[in-house]
């Protein structure tokens, strides 16, 4: 297991994309959904009030989608400001979407949030590109 990310301690991309891989797989559980948690203007923050400063708001932030975000396969940071939760089962789809609602409604505009459910031909790539696909579009 790789050890989590320093600030946000959450999982790092490297195991979203290995628990991505055995997911993804023909006859894999169904239905899958994931949540994006964009920080909005990161940079300004670092750039205006320093990378500690930086560092709070994206501890904040994954405080804020762990709070959100309950019963999920997976808490991680994607990329510099983007968090991922994964969902598995039944409830995967009802619990993204209340999760991304209860993150647009608890720090917006701080956080931009939306889901997706992963399709039956998706990979991990495809899927992530829906990801921010959908979340741009929010």
């Amino acid at each position: 297991m790789t050890p989590p990310d320093h600030v946000t301690g959450l999982a790092p991309r490297g195991e979203l994309q290995q628990l991505l891989d055995s997911l993804l797989v023909p006859g894999g559980p169904r239905p899958i959904a994931l949540v994006i948690c964009d920080v909005v203007a990161l940079k300004f923050v670092n750039e205006r009030d320093g990378f500690l400063a930086g560092d709070a708001v994206l501890a904040a932030a994954a405080a804020t989608l762990r709070a959100a975000a309950t019963d999920t396969a997976l808490l991680a940071r994607l990329g510099g400001d983007e968090l991922v939760a994964v969902f598995t089962g039944p409830a995967a789809p009802a619990a993204a979407s209340r999760a991304a609602s209860s993150l647009a409604a608890t720090v917006a505009p701080r956080l931009h949030a939306a889901a997706v459910i992963a399709e039956m031909m998706d990979t991990p790539g495809s899927l992530i590109d829906r990801l921010y696909a959908t979340m741009r579009r929010s």
